[in-house]
């Protein structure tokens, strides 16, 4: 019976056409693929010119050798295959001098000369032996330099022209062909020889072709970045589909964070990803292959080769199914091939399904795919791991401007509250514009939280960009707590006027200068507040003196000692701390002073 989901786990199935294309899609185009195909192809040829050129002087060499050794058997006056021989030798050089020459090979000339070559033995071995003729080795090194520059093609098209040419050559001898005793045996031999390594040389080009095509898919195409915290499930499996040509691929993964087992299926460009219970398969394979490559021929019957390391395999014959017969069954799983990676806790398993046709080769393959979708998944769990320290920073942050914003103000209300009850003896006009004073106070704090509320929301500022007066606000700020806290408070600045900075800065400035004063009151006592602001060597000093009691320390306090102690107003030494500043305390006569020092931004 095959696993559905149920309504305990989801399952969500992405069309090509209705899934938006992942961050930094890595495909190329068909054309794209072409011209890479074609690039390959030809600076495979460029390295072989080099090779057949040297070939080529050896065997001219040669040929002018056995001509001198065979010329007592040579029908015809010797001269002219001399000169003609003579003649291959200086092209020879000079082909391998063009080659040579250029300290990068580039493909120019290779069908002249192999046509060049062609022309050569048959003229040699028509004005000697035909067939039986000792420049027959010619022939054999115009076969592999066909292989060599046009792969299968080259050796199919030259081995026609060399039957063709050996079988025109042995015609006049036709009588003799099967004569034992008769020379023209060998004209068989010969001919059996050419069809016999022609085929080889057509499967050795057509196998290295499809190799090559193999190598360049895969690093041709790179798998797609996901966008944000999801699994890169699609972007694996359409690497994996795209690279090993099949129709369907499937990937299964467990993370320990994570109480589920997921099944992503691609199957022909649709992907399908389905959260299961972690035991819906028990464990994927037996235990002896959990971590090995295999080579599944037939998985119902449990037909499976194991890699074992270094390309060597053997056949599982445990009685024991090598897969999990749940798997087969669910996935309708008969050939494939499979390897497993593991990134951290995270355990995957990759199936690339129904390949075209399964080689040894298939597996090298799919471990370097597996290697690849392992880098996915790296990536994901390292932009999980960011998003949630982001998280984990951003609710900080807001906890800080909750502490220092709201909750200061909804304590100096209450002070001014509670004043209230001394004026009990007071007029009717004392408590109405006190009571009005409060109302004020509590309105702009209201619009204050909406705002930051609003800002919270998607598309709000609460860390926007752009330039402030810091004067202004900071002005603002002191009336403000002269109002809330009913003392005196005193601002300067430090060039006097014309501090501009980033409105996310002159936040924290103003948040900085309530909680220092708010602490300064509630906790010290304080009456009088002297608020300076200054830049000097490049930093931002921000400086609150105040006359109340003081934390109690006899002796400044910079900020390395306040974070390891852990002592000091808390919120003041991280908000300074992130953003890449200082804070250090000291009592200086009858005052208390608290100096945040950040730096100037660029």
């Amino acid at each position: 019976m095959k696993l559905e989901p149920s309504n305990r786990f989801s399952a969500r199935r992405v069309s090509p056409t209705a899934a938006a294309p992942p961050h930094g899609a890595g495909a190329p185009m068909d054309l794209d693929q072409a011209s890479g195909r074609k690039v390959w192809t030809n600076t495979f040829r460029a390295r072989s010119d080099k090779v057949i050129a040297v070939g080529r002087i050896l065997l001219a060499l040669g040929s002018v050798w056995i001509a001198w050794l065979d010329s007592v058997h040579v029908p015809l006056p010797p001269e002219p295959i001399y000169f003609l021989l003579i003649g291959y030798l200086f092209y020879a050089i000079a082909a391998a001098f063009l080659v040579w020459r250029t300290e990068i090979s580039r493909v120019r000339g290779t069908l002249v000369r192999h046509i060049i070559d062609v022309a050569a033995f048959a003229i040699f071995m028509s004005m000697t032996d035909g067939p039986a003729s000792p420049f027959f080795m010619l022939m054999p090194f115009t076969l592999l330099s066909a292989t060599l520059h046009w792969r299968w093609r080259g050796a199919l098209y030259t081995g026609l022209v060399c039957l063709a040419a050996l079988l025109y050559l042995g015609y006049f001898d036709a009588g003799d062909m099967l004569d034992p005793d008769a020379d023209t045996t060998t004209n068989a031999s010969r001919i059996l020889f050419i069809f016999v390594a022609a085929a080889l040389l057509v499967w050795l080009g057509a196998h290295q072709e499809a190799v090559r095509a193999e190598l360049l898919r895969l690093v041709q195409r790179t798998p797609s970045q996901p966008r944000g915290r999801e699994w890169p499930a699609r972007a694996a499996l359409d690497y994996a589909a795209h690279v090993m040509l099949v129709p369907r691929a499937l990937l299964l993964w467990t993370d320990a964070e994570e109480p589920w087992t997921y099944a992503a299926l691609w199957n022909e460009g649709e992907l399908e990803v389905m959260q299961m219970p972690p035991d819906a398969f028990g464990t994927w394979t037996d235990e002896k292959l959990l971590r090995s490559s295999l080579l599944v021929t037939e998985a119902a019957r449990g037909r499976v080769l194991v890699h074992i390391g270094e390309g060597r395999f053997h056949q599982w014959s445990d009685p024991d199914p090598p897969i999990s017969p749940a798997l087969v069954e669910a996935f309708n799983i008969n050939a494939a091939v499979s390897t497993f990676f593991q990134v951290d806790d995270l355990q995957a398993r990759l199936f690339v399904l129904e390949p075209p046709a399964l080689t040894l080769d298939d597996v090298a393959i799919a471990e370097i795919i597996a290697d690849r979708i392992k880098a996915l998944f790296e990536q994901a769990i390292l932009v999980r791991r960011l998003s949630d320290e982001a998280a984990v920073d951003e609710r900080i942050r807001i906890g800080r401007d909750l502490h220092d914003g709201v909750l200061q103000a909804l304590a100096g209300t209450a002070l001014q509250l509670q004043s209230l009850r001394k004026l009990k003896d007071a007029g009717p006009d004392v408590l109405a514009e006190r009571l009005e004073a409060i109302q004020a106070m509590l309105l702009e704090e209201q619009r204050e939280l909406r705002g930051f509320i609003r800002a919270l929301e998607p598309g709000g500022n609460l860390q926007a960009t752009g330039e402030m007066q810091l004067e202004r606000q900071l002005e603002a700020v002191a009336a403000r707590l002269r109002q809330q806290w009913q003392i005196d408070v005193s601002i300067a600045f430090d060039p006097p006027s014309g501090i501009d900075l980033p409105l996310a800065l002159t936040y924290e400035l103003a948040r900085m200068t309530s909680e220092a004063t708010a602490n300064a009151v509630r906790h010290g006592g304080a009456q009088k507040v002297r608020i300076t602001l200054s830049i000097d060597n490049g930093s931002i000093v921000l400086t609150i003196d105040d006359d109340g009691v003081g934390f109690g320390y006899g002796e400044r306090l910079d900020h390395a000692e306040l974070e390891r102690e852990k002592i000091g107003p808390r919120s003041l030494r991280e908000r300074a701390a992130a953003r890449g500043g200082k804070l250090a305390i000291e009592r200086i006569a009858e005052w208390t002073r608290v100096v945040v020092m950040l730096p100037m931004p660029q």
